[in-house]
């Protein structure tokens, strides 16, 4: 039976490490060596941030034209709100040709922000009036006086809306609702 090549002990002790010199040519190479691999890196930086932006310039490239067709779109909406009666033929080809460009808008990634209820978020909403509403909490939207829109995920418009505010002179709910004892005493 063979027996697998083993080194010798002998030989083991031989294999020192190598000992470091203090050669200035080596200093120099290496730092070259890290010089270029600092340029490399700052090379796949740059080309990775121009791809990234290539890419947000094409998925937005129609950005431009939805903010442009924003204020039509609320044209139809408020000469669809002006006719006085829904049975109109006038009301419904304009309504005909709002909800076309509706869809286009929406296939190419435009939706709308109507917030009707939800909370305030300065992301989404710029609040015009505050207004103390009896039994709506602080903070809840409860009127939308101007539509925003997002576009694939970019506000485009923030929603204009008015916000509830506490209803003066009421501590808490049971005051607002008139539950509450009177303050102070006999």
């Amino acid at each position: 039976m063979k027996k697998k090549h083993e080194p010798h002990p002998a030989a083991e002790s031989h294999a020192a490490p190598a000992p470091v010199v203090d050669d200035p040519e080596l200093t120099r190479l290496r730092a070259r060596e890290d010089d270029l691999l600092r340029a490399l890196a700052e090379l796949q930086n740059v080309n990775r941030r121009r791809k990234q932006e290539a890419e947000s310039s094409v998925r937005f490239a129609a950005e431009p034209l939805v903010r442009e067709l924003l204020p039509v779109l609320d044209d139809f909406e408020r000469a669809l709100r002006a006719f006085p009666s829904a049975d109109d033929p006038l009301r419904a080809g304009v309504a005909l040709v709002h909800d076309r460009l509706v869809k286009i808008l929406e296939k190419e990634g435009l939706e709308p922000i109507r917030p009707q209820g939800d909370p305030f978020d300065p992301e989404l909403h710029d609040a015009i009036a505050h207004l103390p509403i009896p039994g709506t909490a602080p903070g809840t939207i409860v009127e939308v006086a101007v539509p925003g829109y997002r576009f694939r995920d970019r506000v485009l418009r923030h929603a204009k809306v008015v916000v509830a505010a506490e209803v003066e002179g009421v501590a808490d709910s049971a005051d607002a609702e008139g539950l509450a004892e009177p303050r102070g005493g006999l």
